[in-house]
């Protein structure tokens, strides 16, 4: 529980909170009354137990979830990075390109993609052959949120 409320905190997703805080509450104080109220060690190694295994499925739901948004900032050689830009958007992806330049003076494509979490292993598929990427989690966004137009769409 405490790992879920952290994760919707984080996303700035509210609402869950109380309810998650609540049940953690009521979990907690049970716990500590059997901890307490026990001269057994049997009763403290279950709890710990219980709490590594609870982070453990957090974790899972987490993934599952993949509850927020994210960017993507991908780094490419302009060619290679002007052709992937519009291979993303042909699939319906919401692509910001922005030209610099990396070691030596040589032209670089930075690809901003924003999207939501849930489409990161999509863009993934998409991105065959392993470019420098950088994944950030976004909490708020304003406007238009990139995202793949056609769900059923084959790689």
């Amino acid at each position: 529980m405490g790992n879920l409320k952290t994760v919707f905190l984080s996303r700035q997703i509210t609402k869950p909170v109380y309810i998650a805080t609540f049940i953690d509450a009521i979990i907690f104080t049970y716990a500590i009354t059997l901890v307490a109220n026990s001269p057994s060690v049997a009763f403290i190694i279950s709890y710990a137990a219980g709490k590594l295994i609870g982070v453990y499925t957090g974790e899972l739901i987490d993934k599952k979830l993949a509850l927020g948004v994210v960017e993507v900032t991908i780094n490419k050689h302009l060619e290679d990075g002007i052709e992937l830009a519009d291979r993303l958007r042909e699939i319906g992806y919401s692509v910001t390109t922005v030209k610099g330049y990396g070691i030596h003076g040589k032209p670089r494509l930075m690809l901003q993609v924003i999207i939501p979490r849930k489409h990161l292993n999509k863009l993934n598929e998409y991105l065959d052959e392993s470019p420098n990427y950088a994944i950030r989690d976004v909490t708020r966004t304003y406007g238009k949120i990139g995202k793949v137009i056609k769900e059923d769409i084959e790689v």
